[in-house]
């Protein structure tokens, strides 16, 4: 899973997630995307609030219907029966359809919520090699909250977050977000706690700060010795070297 941090929150923080939003397009790999999004849901006593886009600017599918509203009431039964398969009892659902294109109807969905948090999959169509397809590209670019992006199973408990950090930008809501994720996933184990920074060189090290940084941000979110944390250091090319650590050091969340 990848965590996207976005600006200022209850959630990030340190609160417990209220209003949680899933977005689905009714694919067998969809089911991914509600079963994390209940999971965080259970766990922070959220709301759950799933959301698919029947764009009627788009050809419709064979059996979705022709006409606005049969493709509305044609999603609507078809998320209904996702939800009664995927989320388990316990948990506060709902469901809205909605007729604009899915990253709009995602973004006007999450504002009608009060969302503080936003569940999508990566949306990449075809052997394309982008990390992101353009629904996911463009929900991450413009939502106000952080947004999970799952790309497989939830790890539950959770042993490795991994915050990726640029001591230019948002360090602190990174930081906030990835001891947030490791105390709601660790459960009683202590789960390890890494803020990567990449140097651009292989001489480099952190700067100072992130130490700091990283101590301020267990502080705030009160896990004390509840989980192990320390920053790492790779270079240099910076989104193989996330991606190679991540791998190496079986990180179950990157932030």
């Amino acid at each position: 899973m990848t965590e996207h941090a976005g600006s200022a929150s209850h959630a990030d923080r340190g609160g417990s997630f209220r209003s949680i939003l899933v977005a689905t397009d009714l694919s067998d790999g969809s089911d991914l995307l509600i079963h994390a999004a209940a999971e965080v849901a259970g766990r922070s006593g959220a709301a759950l609030h799933v959301v698919h886009s029947a764009d009627v600017l788009t050809a419709a599918a064979p059996g979705t219907g022709r006409t606005f509203e049969e493709r509305v009431a044609w999603g609507e039964g078809a998320v209904d029966r996702q939800i009664g398969r995927v989320v388990p009892a316990g948990v506060r659902v709902d469901r809205h359809v909605g007729a604009s294109a899915p990253d709009r109807t995602i973004m006007e969905q999450a504002d009608a919520v009060a969302a503080d948090l936003i569940v999508l999959g990566p949306h990449v169509r075809g052997a394309s090699g982008r990390f992101l397809g353009s629904t996911a590209e463009q929900v991450l670019g413009g939502a106000g909250v952080p947004c999970l992006v799952v790309r497989a199973p939830v790890q539950v408990p959770a042993h490795h977050v991994t915050a990726a950090v640029d001591p230019r930008h948002l360090v602190s809501a990174v930081l906030d977000a990835a001891v947030r994720w490791a105390l709601l996933f660790g459960e009683s184990r202590r789960p390890r706690l890494s803020a990567l920074y990449i140097t651009g060189d292989r001489s480099g090290g952190p700067p100072p700060a992130l130490t700091d940084a990283l101590r301020d941000a267990v502080s705030r979110g009160g896990a004390g010795d509840r989980v192990d944390a320390a920053v790492e250091v790779r270079g240099t090319d910076v989104v193989e070297s996330i991606l190679l650590f991540a791998e190496a050091e079986a990180s179950d969340l990157l932030v």
